[in-house]
């Protein structure tokens, strides 16, 4: 069985089929299969046979007349069981309705005459094969168009109705919340929204309170309260947990804990809010707050100590209020649990030993009083009361117990808090109520509440801390908070002792701490001080919550902005100071082009160098120019600028620049074009031609021997008026390895050849990537290491009626100034040599009066001396600066009637805005074109100039061009008048091309500008000019300024 491509040759003369095989084989080779058939129905069973087999059909040649089935019904026949199958017919004798009905019926592709030629036949077949594949290339890419569009409708589809789904549930939750929440407009506070708990608990019905504000209502005790709140929206756009007091329709006062959030409702900002009512719980607080000074009061009667028991170790650790509760020098070792009893009472240890072994076997906790033995009646200064027994001093202790167990249920430590209860025992009961409420309180908070005695060290904590510390709260009684900070943290212990002492209410900081297990934590702490009856401290109580999330994603955002921030003034520094460089030597080059332009005395082919010089420059300057806006490719606000124009020249031209540079490393430049390209196209001419020059250009720059070859054919699309030109750009360079084709196409990445090479941006690919793709088409690559690569790409374009080209204008060229007028004195101020040279040499040339001053402190002292009409001014300059020696011109009132134009090589608006701010009339950037820095003269100065010749059509153009093109006249050798663009210059056009131009120019969006210049009739060819040469020079802001002008009329 044979799968490959096969090709039907059908005829009933069999030398006519051996003379069909042997010349497709020498067309298409070993690439396809060609079968014969002798008639009609030979070629059906053949077909049937290879369909059978699988094989695919690119073709079939029959020939028209043959016994039994004639060629038109054989291949009508082939189109219904294959119709994808090209079909071409043999003939010499058909007549034209045959052929007619075969091409409507069977889809002919094409006939060939008998006798027929080798070459006619081999382009036919090629073109039918080419055609094939084509055609099933552009199938299977509709199919997978089709699957793509499908899949993309089911998530738009699944989208939709998550987006449903979560609206009907946010409507549920804001319906059956039991907080009260409302939605407010910021701009004028009136609710639009409330649900049935916001009405309960304020007392209000809907009807009461929609449409109308808070404020209206009342319900604001405190109008500072609520300008504070608005205040922190508008700022940070979210408040959480913000305290006010509110008031009921009865007049009652009540407390709430708000959250709002500044959201966009169908294009309304609004806010919405979520409050709580508190009052209960503050009450409960305030009752807690009580109930802690009780605590605090009996702490400081009352000594509580700890000791944790590790059965398994022997081991027993006391708190350091532990030894001092059982006299008990601190240094020494403490008691085993073996050693204990000899503490306690002889009456009391039965039950002690009891109790603690019943605890170890079941690990229940208990809570056992009994009395202990000390050596001494009490601590200094303590005064507890004590009473002499056999063996010692007497105290009464509660002990409570709480063992732990492993993982088998075995209990391996203790842990003991004892409390001298001698002098409140009598308040026993009242003290069981008051720790079972503070408790309750306590251990169901996330936060750790704590208290610390006047020395710092921890006297309580709660369950919470062992979820953020990791230690149990027993093992951080008697510790300070100190002792958990992580290193280089100060110890905030000192700082709060003095804030405390000068009377503020609440002490909060911010902490790093260790937790058990050595990651470190960021705590928010606030502390209060408990004060005794005397009002000093006796200790502090607080909360302290885990902020190490938000710490963390607050530090990320920073990083995050520090680096976009310093990536954002990189960037601009980059491109600032590439325009500068690169525009001012570039001034140098196009200025003295131009001028060399004016020397009668070179030959033709000085002037063809000349003239690749000259698009060469300015092809330079639109590289620089689409770096600059290399950040607008980047958001997608690049767009196409569709012109019609000469293919054939555009790829001559591109050969002609190009040329040299191949000549000079001895390579081969080969451009092969497809002989039926067309020449008039419809397209973004200048991104085309961008795209050649860095595709070749670069071939060129990395290839050392061998050479470069474009190929470009066509292919229709759809119909005759569209078509896909498809370049191939190869090169016998050094290729470009697997690893390094990923970053081919990124923004200012190189490859190592190109790094080797030490020149370009890193930016033409990209670029040239992104204007095919803005062109309908892509750019792909392939290349062997060591062989060369091949740069593929495609780009969609129209084919224009001769009529819709327009002729192209040549600008015509000043020789001088017209007789009869004053001496223009002139000064050009410019640090750079060839720049102030090129001012002087060109104007000077015309016959203005011209001098140079090469600072602006020169510059001031010419200006002073000679008073000249017009200065050129440089802005960036040693000495003095072009900014500072226009201040000091324009101070004086001579000054003021002095023209300044700035030349400046910035391509940015802020400059351009210090520039006009400085005092200077008008500015050009560089490079600047001789045809603008004349056009500027005679705006300010009133110069009238002789011209070589009137505006003509370009030749090559001229003969694409219908008669009702041309304008010229009699006036052949007249001297024509500078056009100067006013606001009444606008009154040509529409309005509502008018209003579209202003818009573009206050987008600054040179694609949109250029597409309208580009409708502007030919008649009006000096205003589409000055309208170009505004865009050229970054004057959209003059173009606004002309719009407003005509306006106000």
């Amino acid at each position: 069985m044979n799968n490959k491509p096969t090709i039907v040759c059908v005829d009933d003369e069999p030398i006519i089929l051996e003379s069909l095989k042997i010349e497709l084989k020498k067309a298409l080779g070993d690439e396809l299969l060609v079968e014969t058939a002798e008639g009609g129905e030979d070629a059906l069973e053949l077909l049937e046979e290879l369909l059978a087999e699988g094989c695919e059909i690119v073709a079939v040649i029959s020939d028209y007349l043959m016994p039994q089935i004639k060629g038109d019904e054989l291949l009508k026949q082939i189109h219904i069981i294959s119709p994808k199958t090209v079909k071409i017919m043999l003939t010499g004798q058909a007549d034209l309705e045959a052929v007619a009905n075969t091409i409507k019926y069977a889809k002919l592709y094409r006939y060939i005459s008998k006798p027929w030629q080798s070459e006619d036949l081999k382009l036919t077949v090629t073109e039918a094969v080419n055609s094939y594949y084509m055609e099933k290339q552009l199938a299977e890419q509709n199919d997978k168009l089709l699957h793509l569009n499908q899949e993309l409708e089911t998530l738009v589809e699944k989208r939709t109705a998550q987006l449903r789904l979560s609206e009907e549930k946010f409507a549920k939750a804001f319906r059956s919340s039991p907080n009260p929440i409302t939605i407010t407009r910021l701009k004028d506070g009136c609710h639009v929204e409330i649900n049935e708990a916001f009405c309960q608990t304020i007392g209000y019905s809907a009807a009461e309170i929609l449409g109308r504000t808070a404020l209206e209502l009342n319900l604001w005790v405190s109008k500072e309260a609520r300008r504070k709140l608005f205040e922190m929206l508008k700022e940070d756009g979210i408040v959480r947990n913000y305290e006010f007091d509110f008031r009921t329709k009865a007049g009652e006062v009540r407390t709430g804990l708000l959250s709002a959030e500044i959201i966009d409702i169908h294009g309304e900002t609004c806010v919405i809010s979520v409050s709580q009512d508190f009052s209960d719980r503050k009450l409960a607080e305030e009752k807690l707050r009580a109930s802690e000074a009780s605590l605090a009061a009996a702490q400081r009667i009352a000594r509580v100590g700890n000791w944790e028991c590790d059965l398994s170790a022997n081991t027993t650790v006391w708190s350091e209020e532990l030894f001092r509760i059982f006299g008990i020098d601190s240094s020494q070792p403490p008691p085993t649990l073996a050693e204990f009893p000899q503490y306690i009472h002889p009456d009391d240890r039965e039950g002690w030993e009891t109790t603690t072994n019943a605890a170890i076997a079941s690990g229940n906790p208990y809570t056992l009083e009994y009395r202990i033995l000390r050596p001494s009646p009490a601590i200094a200064a303590d005064n507890l009361p004590a009473k002499i027994g056999e063996g010692g001093f007497i105290r009464y202790i509660e002990a409570r117990a709480e063992p732990a167990v492993d993982s088998s249920g075995k209990v391996t430590k203790i842990f003991t808090t004892l409390m001298d209860i001698t002098p409140r025992k009598l308040a026993e009961i009242a003290l069981a109520e008051s720790e079972e409420k503070y408790r309750n309180l306590v251990e169901t908070s996330q936060d750790i509440i704590w208290s610390c005695d006047a020395a710092g060290h921890i006297t309580f904590v709660n369950q919470a801390v062992k979820q953020i510390y990791g230690y149990e709260p027993e093992e951080m009684i008697g510790c300070s908070f100190s002792d958990f900070l992580a290193p280089g943290q100060t110890d905030p212990n000192r700082e709060l002792q003095q804030r405390l002492l000068t009377g503020d209410s609440v002490f909060q900081y911010e902490s790093v701490v260790l937790a058990k297990d050595g990651r470190p934590i960021d705590v928010n702490t606030k502390a209060i001080a408990r004060l005794d009856a005397e009002g000093k401290i006796a200790g502090t109580t607080g909360t302290a919550s885990d902020i190490t999330e938000r710490k963390q994603a607050e530090t990320a955002l920073l990083e995050a902005k520090e680096a976009a921030d310093r990536a954002n003034r990189a960037k601009s520094e980059f491109l600032s100071n590439m325009s500068h460089e690169l525009r001012t030597p570039l001034n140098a080059i196009l200025g003295f082009s131009q001028l060399l332009a004016r020397d009668p005395s070179l030959n033709s082919d000085q002037q063809q160098h000349l003239g690749i010089i000259t698009r060469s420059g300015e092809h330079l300057l639109e590289l620089i120019n689409s770096i600059l806006q290399m950040s607008k490719i980047e958001v997608g606000l690049v767009t196409l600028n569709n012109s019609t124009f000469d293919l054939h020249r555009l790829l001559a031209t591109t050969e002609e620049m190009l040329r040299l540079q191949a000549d000079k490393k001895a390579l081969q430049l080969i451009f092969d074009c497809a002989p039926n390209l067309p020449r008039y196209v419809e397209a973004d001419e200048m991104k085309l031609r961008q795209v050649l020059i860095n595709v070749i250009g670069n071939a060129i720059k990395f290839t050392s021997e061998g050479g470069v070859t474009l190929r470009i054919k066509n292919e229709t699309i759809n119909s005759k008026k569209n078509c896909r030109l498809l370049f191939e750009v190869e090169d016998t360079g050094p290729g470009i390895s697997g690893a390094e084709m990923e970053n081919l196409f990124k923004p200012f990445a190189q490859t190592e050849s190109g790094r080797k090479a030490q020149e370009g941006t890193g930016l033409g690919l990209p670029i040239g990537k992104k204007f095919v793709q803005l062109m309908g088409g892509d750019m792909t690559v392939t290349s062997i290491l060591g062989e060369g690569s091949i740069f593929r790409f495609d780009v969609t374009v129209s084919i224009p009626d001769t009529v819709e080209i327009q002729a192209t204008q040549t600008a015509r060229r000043v020789v001088g100034i017209e007789p009869g007028q004053p001496e223009y004195r002139i000064l050009a101020v410019d640090d750079r040599l060839e720049s102030r040279l090129l001012l002087v040499k060109m104007l000077a040339s015309l016959g203005f009066s011209v001098r140079g001053a090469e600072n602006g402190s020169q510059a001031v002292e010419m200006w002073s001396s000679w008073e000249p009409h017009l200065i050129w001014m440089d802005m960036r300059m040693p000495v003095m600066d072009g900014y500072e020696a226009t201040k000091r011109i324009k101070e004086h009132l001579k000054g003021q009637a002095t023209v300044i134009i700035a030349l400046t090589a910035s391509a940015f608006d802020e400059e351009k805005s210090v520039i006009l701010s400085a005092g200077c009339d008008d500015f050009v950037a560089k490079p600047f074109r001789e045809q603008v820095v004349l056009e500027k003269m005679a705006k300010y100065l009133g110069v009238r100039y002789v011209y070589d010749r009137p505006n003509s059509v370009t030749p090559d153009e001229s003969e694409c061009l219908s008669p009702a093109a041309f304008t010229g006249g009699a006036a052949e050798n007249a001297v024509a008048e500078p056009f100067v663009l006013s606001a009444a210059s606008f009154q040509i056009m529409p309005s509502q091309w008018v209003d579209e131009l202003y818009k573009a120019a206050d987008a600054v969006d040179n694609e949109w500008i250029f597409r309208l210049i580009a409708s502007i009739p030919p008649v009006h060819a000096s205003f589409a000019s000055a309208i170009a040469d505004l865009a050229d020079n970054f004057r959209c802001d003059r173009i606004i300024d002309l719009i407003e002008e005509l306006r106000s009329f």
